[in-house]
C-alpha cells in the first residue's frame, strides 16, 4: 500500500519530455505506475488537481551549512569577502553550528522542491545527520584543503576516507558519499591522484571546484603552464566520476576535454554573478559537445538562496543576456539541468517520472496568481514559479512536505536554533 497521486498535470521529463494528465502510483521507494487513470488502492491518496507533478530538483553544488552566513558579508570584492569575512568565521564554527545550518538548509530546500543535493563542507557527519532527519537525499563530501602542507594533506585524506567508509549508503541509501578535494589550487597533484584512486576503490564520485575565477586560471598557467582542466587532464584526474563545480572560465578546448572524459558540470549562475567572477560558463558549447550540465546554488553566503527555481531562471537569462540571443538555453533545457542531468551527475536513478525510478516527486500549485494563465507549464516553471508555489514533496517514496507543511522536522524550532547559532557564531 503506497501513495497514489490523482488528477495532476505530469511533467514526466522522460526521453520524449511528455506532459500528461493523469495519476502516479508509488510503491515503496519507487514509482510503480504512470497512467491516465489508476484504479489500485493506496494507503495515501493525494489530490493533484490544479497542480503540476514533476521530478524533484537536484542541487548539484552547495555548502548547505553556510545558511548560517547568509547575509553576513554581501556586496564585497571576492578576495575580501572570502578572506576577511567568510573564512575567519568558518574557523570558529563548531559541530553544532554545522548541524543547525544544515537543518535550516534542508528545510529551505524541501520548501523549494529540492529533493537531492551535492554538498561539500566540514564536520560532515553532522550534515549527514541533518539529511537523515529531514528525509532528504544527498551526496556528501568532506572538503579537503592541503595548502602545500603534505602532513595536512594526509590528514585531510584520512578524514575524507573515514567519512566515506562510515556514511556511504546510510539512511536507507539516501546518503551517499564522495571525495571532495576543494580545488586544483588547494590540492597537490599527488593528493589529487590519491583521491582519484580512493574514488575508484570505494566506487564513489569526486566533487571539486574548477575554474571558478580568472585568478585561479592565471595562477595555474603561471605554475603549471596549463589551464585547470588541461592540468587535470595531464595528471589523469578527469573521469565520469567527477562533478566539476562552476567552470566559468573554460575554453572550447577545455569543454572538449570535459566531454571526452564524461565529466559532469555543476553550473552556479546566481553565485557567480553575485560574486562577480566575470566568466560565464559556456553552456551552449558544453551541450554541443555532449557535456552533462547540471545546476547548483552554491552556498547561502554567496547566493543567498538555495532555490533551484531561481537558479533555473537565472541560468537561462544569463546565457540569453551574455550572448544577445533569446533562444540560448530555453526553458526545457534549464528544467533538464535541474532534474534529469542533476540526477545523472549524482548517480541517482531519478530525474524523471517513470516506472522504476526513485519516487522523488514534487507538486506545484498551478492555480497561484503568478502561475496563471498556464499556456506552457514548462515555461511557467522556469520563468514564473517560486518556492512558495511548491505544495508537496515526496522523497524516497515518503511524504516529506504535505500542503506546505514539512512532516519530518519541526521547522519553527529549526529556524529558531539556526538564528541562535548564527548570532553566537558572529559574536564568538
Amino acid at each position: 500500500m503506497g501513495i497514489l497521486i490523482k488528477n495532476s498535470t505530469i511533467i514526466t521529463q522522460n526521453e520524449g519530455r511528455e506532459v500528461l494528465r493523469g495519476d502516479v502510483l508509488i510503491e515503496g521507494s519507487r514509482i510503480e505506475k504512470v497512467a491516465k487513470r489508476i484504479q489500485e488502492k493506496a494507503e495515501f491518496i493525494l489530490d493533484g488537481n490544479g497542480k503540476l507533478l514533476l521530478p524533484g530538483f537536484v542541487n548539484a553544488h552547495t555548502h548547505v551549512a553556510m545558511t548560517l552566513l547568509r547575509g553576513y558579508a554581501d556586496d564585497m570584492e571576492l578576495d575580501e569577502w572570502l578572506n576577511k569575512k567568510i573564512r575567519p568565521l568558518e574557523k570558529k564554527m563548531r559541530e553544532s553550528d554545522v548541524r543547525a545550518g544544515s537543518l535550516l538548509g534542508c528545510a529551505e530546500m524541501i520548501r523549494g522542491g529540492t529533493t537531492s543535493f551535492n554538498d561539500m563542507y566540514f564536520f560532515m557527519p553532522h550534515v549527514a545527520k541533518a539529511v537523515e532527519e529531514s528525509g532528504m537525499r544527498a551526496l556528501l563530501a568532506y572538503g579537503m584543503v592541503e595548502g602545500g602542507d603534505e602532513e595536512k594533506g594526509r590528514m585531510e585524506v584520512k578524514i575524507g576516507e573515514e567519512f566515506v567508509r562510515k556514511f556511504n549508503g546510510k539512511a536507507g541509501g539516501r546518503i551517499r558519499c564522495a571525495f571532495g578535494p576543494h580545488a586544483p589550487y588547494a590540492c597537490s597533484s599527488s593528493l589529487l591522484k590519491k583521491i582519484d584512486g580512493l574514488s575508484k576503490k570505494y566506487k564513489v564520485p569526486i566533487h571539486s571546484h574548477i575554474s571558478e575565477t580568472r585568478k585561479e586560471v592565471f595562477d595555474m598557467l603561471k605554475k603549471e603552464r596549463k589551464r585547470p582542466v588541461e592540468y587535470l587532464e595531464h595528471i589523469n584526474f578527469l573521469s565520469k566520476r567527477l562533478i566539476a563545480a562552476h567552470c566559468g572560465w573554460i575554453t572550447k578546448r577545455e569543454v572538449k576535454i570535459l566531454a571526452e572524459r564524461k565529466v559532469s558540470v555543476a553550473h552556479c549562475p546566481v553565485s557567480n554573478m553575485k560574486l562577480a567572477v566575470g566568466g560565464v560558463s559556456p553552456i551552449p558549447e558544453m551541450l554541443e559537445e555532449g557535456v552533462n550540465v547540471s545546476l547548483g546554488t552554491d552556498g547561502s553566503a554567496s547566493n543567498n538562496s538555495l532555490s533551484m527555481l531561481e537558479t533555473m531562471k537565472m541560468c537561462s537569462l544569463l546565457q540569453k543576456h551574455q550572448r544577445w540571443d533569446p533562444t540560448s538555453i530555453n526553458a526545457q533545457q534549464a528544467l533538464d539541468f535541474a532534474t534529469r542531468n542533476g540526477a545523472k551527475a549524482l548517480g541517482i536513478n531519478a530525474g524523471s517520472i517513470e516506472k522504476g525510478k526513485l519516487a522523488d516527486i514534487i507538486l506545484i500549485d498551478a492555480k497561484a496568481p503568478n502561475m496563471a494563465p498556464l499556456h506552457n507549464p514548462i515555461s511557467q516553471l522556469v520563468y514564473s514559479a517560486n518556492a512558495g508555489n511548491v505544495t508537496d514533496v515526496i522523497i524516497d517514496g515518503k511524504i516529506v512536505m504535505r500542503e506546505r507543511k514539512i512532516q519530518t522536522i519541526d521547522e519553527e524550532k529549526v529556524v529558531e536554533e539556526a538564528q541562535k547559532a548564527a548570532i553566537d557564531l558572529v559574536n564568538r
